[in-house]
């Protein structure tokens, strides 16, 4: 009698991170050194940009600036709290501003990680978006 083995395809699904941020070259960066990582990258460089492609693609993770045209990181924040399909998305800010103010809203608004820019390196956010949304 032959013994029968079912075996089910490997489903790996690559996470989706979101960048919104202004500064072109630091998206670029970001998405240049997460690719490489083997994420998948799209990028918004506004908050109402942002918020759109989040609904559209319900990212694993969304790396956030907080200085943004249109709406800003903290109203962007709000607005994933107050949506049913995306209240859990994790946010990591990062942003140059350096309030304790700032940082205590986020933490209100259950943002995953704060990152001040001037503090850090590429290699950080990365690492954090590898916490955050780890590759499987």
């Amino acid at each position: 009698m032959a013994l029968s083995t079912k075996s089910t395809p490997a489903t790996n699904i690559v996470p989706t991170i979101l960048i919104v941020e202004d500064e072109i070259s630091v998206a670029a960066a970001l998405r240049e050194a997460l690719e490489e990582k083997g994420y998948i990258v799209d990028v918004a460089n506004d908050g109402l940009t942002g918020m759109t492609k989040a609904q559209a693609i319900k990212p694993a993770a969304i790396v956030l600036d907080l200085g943004l045209p249109k709406q800003n990181g903290l109203q962007v924040i709000e607005r994933l709290r107050a949506n049913k399909t995306l209240f859990s998305t994790p946010v990591i800010v990062l942003s140059n501003v350096e309030s304790s103010v700032v940082l205590q809203k986020c933490e209100e608004l259950g943002m995953q990680c704060y990152l001040v820019k001037n503090h850090t390196s590429i290699q950080k956010v990365i690492e954090a978006v590898q916490k955050t949304a780890p590759l499987q």
